[in-house]
C-alpha cells in the first residue's frame, strides 16, 4: 500500500516578543544587586583583619 505524501506546514511568521518597557516608578535589576553587594563588600572590607 502506497500513502499519499503528507501537505506541507504552514507555521506563522516568528515575531520577536515585545519587551515591556519598565515604568519610571520601578527599580533596575542592576539596582537592587548592588543595593546587597556593596554594604557587604564595605563590611568585609571594615572587618577584615589588619
Amino acid at each position: 500500500m502506497h500513502r499519499a505524501a503528507a501537505s506541507p506546514v504552514a507555521y506563522p511568521h516568528y515575531r520577536a516578543p515585545v519587551r515591556a518597557r519598565p515604568s519610571r516608578g520601578s527599580t533596575s535589576p542592576i539596582v537592587f544587586v548592588l543595593l546587597i553587594t556593596a554594604p557587604a563588600v564595605i563590611a568585609v572590607a571594615a572587618l577584615r583583619a589588619r
